[in-house]
């Protein structure tokens, strides 16, 4: 996250090291989303370089983010609508759930096949299948792991917060 919000403030050129502890804090707080990442680099670049509108943008970064909401969300949905339609079911269900709720993975997999999200593929059992979905949903930044297993597992995930508001507008359409 630090590496691409420096990329695309700076470009070649290196942060100065007043601003590396709260350049840190600012991608942190955009929570893994590149999305988030540009959008934020973005008005960084374009302003005045001091500390004090750094820390205000690192207070803020989540309202910044969602002030363009219609800019951001049809950014977002083009993501969206290059999604083949099984992951398109298996993202929006993320709305189903609390924001910043971190969803067992387990729980989240039976869920999809409950839902009959999951068809088998070949000789690849249902729990493969959705397993792969949830990876490439995680490959495609739309999926955030939350917590990892000690074999390398992903035992958590979740949504960012912009993304889940993306699931329930698509929902309401």
């Amino acid at each position: 996250s630090w590496d691409l919000l420096q990329q695309k403030v700076f470009g070649k050129e290196s942060c100065p090291p007043d601003f590396v502890e709260i350049g840190k804090q600012i991608a942190v707080k955009c929570g893994g989303l590149p999305l988030a990442i540009v959008v934020v680099a973005g008005l960084l670049a374009k302003t005045d370089m001091t500390q004090d509108w750094w820390k205000e943008v690192a207070g803020s970064v989540t309202s910044y983010i969602l002030s363009d909401t219609e800019q951001c969300m049809d950014t977002l949905a083009l993501s969206y609508n290059h999604l083949p339609h099984h992951l398109k079911l298996c993202f929006l269900y993320f709305g189903a759930f609390p924001e910043d709720y971190e969803i067992p993975v387990r729980k989240l997999i039976w869920l999809w096949i409950a839902e009959g999200f999951i068809q088998q593929i070949g000789n690849k059992n249902l729990e493969g299948v959705a397993e792969e979905y949830l990876m490439d949903l995680i490959h495609r930044n739309l999926v955030l792991v939350a917590k990892k297993r000690s074999t390398g597992g992903i035992r958590a995930c979740r949504v960012h917060d912009v993304l889940r508001d993306l699931c329930l507008r698509k929902l309401g359409e």
